[in-house]
């Protein structure tokens, strides 16, 4: 087996931000109101979609079921 140096591996392109601000507003909001739903205990992506609502001027809330 070889070695690849750190530096050498390629990773992917897209980041989680580039995805978040693909999305178009509706979608967006669904995802962040569902995570809540399904009660994900991913802080800091929750903490990024909450980011990227309050970028675009929305009000970032969970609707409650």
């Amino acid at each position: 087996m070889k070695n690849l140096k750190y530096n050498l591996i390629s990773g992917p392109k897209k980041t989680v931000t580039d995805y978040l601000q693909s999305l178009n507003n509706d979608e967006l909001q669904n995802i962040y109101s569902s995570s809540f739903f399904y009660d994900l205990k991913m802080p800091d992506l929750i903490k990024k979609m909450h980011a990227e609502l309050q970028k675009r001027n929305i009000v970032a809330q969970p609707s409650l079921f």
